[in-house]
């Protein structure tokens, strides 16, 4: 299969871009910085706070900001006002403008995207922004919440990813959403190519009071597992394998069409 831009490691250093939605000072996202740093240069631009659930929304309603937090011969890290997809705008229209960039790496975002999750992550997100424009992209995430959580196993898998990608390229028009189980580097089984289990979220809007009468709510609820499949996402991560689902933003659905052209509308 034809793939999208393999980088010449002869002739120069791949141009790595990374975003996320936790914010430019989380964790995760210094973590893949570190690790990206080994094989090219790395421009972060990311949200100045967490931005979680904001899935591809962007900003148009409100002004852009961006501000230079660091700059290195080989690193600079910018932080923006707005979601994950408005970086990577601002970092393709602002930053990196009329560069190629060879590379666009999301996370290591601190909880699942799996499943019906994907729709609703910014991280994953900011990996479509970047595959809506022709650039190979990766989006990372740890099925883990806490903020001390051990990215032993999560540095070695993007460590590895991350390589294999800037070789081999990846399939044109697809970017890939990585999930990383929740256990030990050393318990990790292998990798599965996955695709995304088809389950939905039961979700319920708990309602409390504030000091002053006024009612308020917090929405939760939990996924509702009905795809038993063995080639899905949420099957590999809880076997302990890691889970690379190949996406894209063609949201069309193949299998209605003839159905569809049956009503014959005039």
């Amino acid at each position: 299969m034809k793939t999208s831009n393999p980088t010449n490691k002869k002739t120069k250093r791949p141009l790595i871009l990374i975003s996320n939605d936790d914010g430019v000072h989380a964790t995760g996202i210094k973590i893949l910085t570190e690790i990206a740093q080994k094989y090219g240069d790395v421009v972060v631009v990311a949200p100045s706070s967490g931005q979680s659930g904001k899935s591809h929304a962007i900003t148009f309603a409100n002004p852009l900001r961006i501000w230079q937090l660091r700059q290195d011969k080989h690193l600079q890290i910018y932080k923006t006002s707005g979601t994950p997809s408005d970086s990577v705008k601002m970092a393709r229209h602002l930053v990196l403008k009329n560069k190629k960039i060879d590379l666009l790496l999301s996370g290591i975002n601190h909880g699942s995207n799996t499943s019906a999750s994907t729709l609703y992550s910014g991280t994953v997100g900011a990996a479509l922004e970047g595959c809506l424009n022709q650039i190979p992209s990766i989006a990372f995430s740890i099925v883990n919440y806490k903020p001390t959580y051990d990215f032993q196993g999560a540095s070695m898998v993007a460590d590895k990813v991350i390589a294999i990608a800037l070789d081999k390229g990846l399939p044109q028009k697809t970017c890939l959403n990585i999930n990383i189980p929740n256990v030990p580097a050393e318990e990790l089984k292998g990798y599965k190519i996955t695709r995304q289990a088809n389950n939905y979220w039961v979700e319920y809007l708990e309602e409390r009071q504030s000091p002053n009468g006024q009612p308020y709510y917090w929405l939760d609820g939990a996924l509702k597992e009905i795809d038993k499949g063995r080639d899905t996402d949420i099957w590999a991560i809880k076997h302990n394998y890691v889970s690379i689902t190949p996406i894209y933003t063609d949201m069309t659905a193949y299998h209605a069409l003839d159905e569809l052209k049956k009503w014959k509308i005039k």
